[in-house]
């Protein structure tokens, strides 16, 4: 029976420890922003932006296929000679019977360097119940007629669609917007990276707010123990714990809004990462803290010049827009080419032959017979010239304008650029010198408060000056976790915005933790 036991309580313990360990998400930092990347939307689907890409190059490659082509016609005539026909007379019922099989298959392509080639065979089999042939030489009714050809042609564009530039044209563009959907994918990661980072710390933020808030609380209840103390011994009034039991309510309210807003941030991260809402709800503590001043990297000397050389670099959403204008020129050159009128020359040879038999190896030898050998050459040059051409015009108009409209986007991202990082290095400058100043605050609110608490015990000060100085103190906690949050969020700025925050290569992105902690460093970035 206690064995039993035993074993039943061990269980016991081991499923509450299991329960307990799927009851919350670790909530690091890098952990959450990894997970981002399978789960958040935005992320998935501009990873299916990349596909669709990539699925137009291969659409677009398709002009350069090898294609098959075949034929199979089988064919039976019945003729009905006239009484004038002289052949009426040697065939039955002056019933001319005819019987025709032709094959022919063949392959064709357009080379990218323009010229469209093709080879193909054919191969006819005829025959009929007239008893003589063309010679006028009696033979055995439905005797066949072999015929067997080959051919091969090669068409040169001399005006349109003629050179590698022009005929790889759309396949090159097609390969830039490949290129120029990574670019994107990569900026959407960055700035879903971002947006996590700045929900996190919002996170990290309302967690120490709550806890500022319960030691302000905590404080009041002690002001309240040692006040009721002090009135029994009759070293304050009595009407002091009314004034104390209403800031301590003020307070306890401040902490009911503090939990509200946790909750809130929490929702909020989860919503970022990607996660559902119940798995939002199962977010544990935050378990990174704030970076330091001293661990950043940061100095007072760093140069807007630097970064924006880093950023002109390194920013996917640049390097985007410039691949996608590159793509842009190569579809307007090829609709400047569709202007021309088209004249193709085409050369070709065929090889070809005839026999005359029912068994296979009679069609066989149609190729190979020297009598009826047949040897052609020849050139054809075609000419083609749309009068009005409306068509190749409006797409040359619009390709133009397409082309100048992107290069209106790279130019206003290269000028918003500048004015981006120079905005995130005074937001850094400035939160820095905010932070130090919040920290030294905080030190003379912590000593006066102190100070105060002990004059208060001690009947040399009043209690609405030490619940003031509570206050106080309260207030720049509060501020100097502010100030920590709005550093924090000046080096995911300042990452984001130079494109440093993430890191992509050919097996996917890679996320080191320093991003958050450190600011990008323009020699080694």
């Amino acid at each position: 029976m206690r064995n039993f036991i035993l074993v039943v309580w061990l269980l016991w313990l081991g499923l509450d420890h299991y329960a307990n360990g799927q009851a919350t998400i670790k909530t690091n930092l890098l952990d959450i922003a990894s997970s981002a990347l399978a789960k958040n939307p935005t992320i998935v689907r501009s990873e299916y932006a990349v596909r669709s890409a990539e699925s137009n190059l291969q659409i677009q490659r398709s002009a350069f296929d090898l294609n098959s082509f075949s034929e199979l016609l089988l064919q039976t005539n019945q003729y009905v000679l006239p009484g004038a026909d002289p052949r009426t007379a040697l065939v039955e019922n002056s019933l001319l019977k005819s019987n025709t099989l032709n094959m022919s298959a063949g392959v064709r392509q357009r080379l990218r360097t323009g010229q469209l080639t093709e080879v193909s065979m054919n191969y006819r089999f005829s025959n009929n119940n007239y008893p003589l042939n063309t010679y006028n030489q009696p033979i055995s009714t439905f005797l066949g007629n072999n015929a067997g050809t080959l051919n091969l042609s090669l068409t040169q564009p001399l005006l349109r669609g003629r050179g590698r530039r022009i005929t790889t044209a759309l396949e090159q563009s097609y390969t830039l917007y490949v290129d120029n959907a990574k670019s994107n994918n990569e900026f959407a990661n960055s700035y879903e990276l971002w947006q996590i980072a700045t929900a996190y710390w919002g996170y990290t933020a309302a967690y120490k707010n709550l806890d500022i808030y319960k030691q302000s609380e905590n404080r009041l209840r002690n002001v309240l123990s040692v006040t009721e103390e002090l009135i029994k011994g009759d070293k304050k009034p009595a009407g002091d714990l009314v004034q104390i039991r209403a800031d301590l309510a003020s307070q306890e309210r401040l902490t009911l809004m503090a939990e509200q807003e946790l909750y809130a941030a929490k929702i909020f991260l989860g919503k970022v990462v990607g996660f559902s809402p119940e798995e939002s709800q199962l977010l544990d503590i935050p378990q990174n803290d704030f970076p330091s001043i001293a661990g950043s990297a940061y100095r007072p000397d760093l140069e807007k010049a630097d970064f924006v050389r880093v950023a002109k670099e390194r920013r996917a959403d640049l390097r985007a827009a410039k691949q996608g204008n590159e793509a842009l020129e190569r579809q307007y050159q090829f609709a400047q080419n569709n202007v021309k009128p088209q004249l193709d020359l085409t050369g070709f040879i065929s090889y070809g032959g005839v026999s005359t038999g029912n068994g296979m190896t009679d069609a066989l030898s149609s190729f190979s017979n020297y009598q009826g050998r047949t040897v052609g050459t020849g050139a054809k040059l075609t000419f083609t010239f749309p009068v009005n051409n409306n068509l190749a015009k409006g797409n040359l108009v619009k390709s133009y304008v397409a082309m100048n409209d992107q290069n209106v986007v790279v130019n206003n991202l290269l000028r918003t650029l500048e004015l981006d990082i120079s905005n995130d290095l005074n937001y850094l400058n400035n939160s820095v010198a905010g932070l130090q100043k919040a920290e030294e605050v905080l030190n003379y609110n912590q000593d006066v408060y102190n100070n105060e608490r002990i004059k208060f015990q001690s009947g040399l000060t009043t209690m609405l000056n030490l619940i003031l100085f509570q206050d106080r103190l309260t207030s720049a906690q509060l501020k100097y976790l502010q100030a920590y949050r709005q550093f924090a969020n000046a080096i995911i700025n300042l990452r984001h915005d130079t494109g440093t925050l993430i890191r992509s290569d050919a097996k996917g992105f890679t996320i080191d933790q320093n991003v958050f902690y450190t600011i990008p460093d323009p020699t080694n970035n």
